[in-house]
């Protein structure tokens, strides 16, 4: 994950750096941010929702039953 998120900060640099126009260098920085987004933040999301759910469970086997 950190390698490719590496990856596409050194592609931007670049692009900046290019001479694109200015115009076509935001358009391309704001859908390839909004790409990304739509791409990692429900894998980030389900990867925080099952580590807490295995830590309930884990909690929950640790707790002896009282009845």
């Amino acid at each position: 994950m950190t390698v490719m998120l590496c990856l596409i900060i050194l592609a931007h640099v670049f692009m900046w750096l290019s001479d694109m126009p200015r115009d076509l260098k935001i358009v391309f920085t704001v859908l390839n941010v909004a790409g990304w987004t739509v791409v990692l933040a429900p894998i980030l999301l389900v990867d925080r929702w099952l580590a807490t759910s295995r830590h309930d469970v884990e909690d929950d086997e640790q707790v002896p039953n009282s009845l």
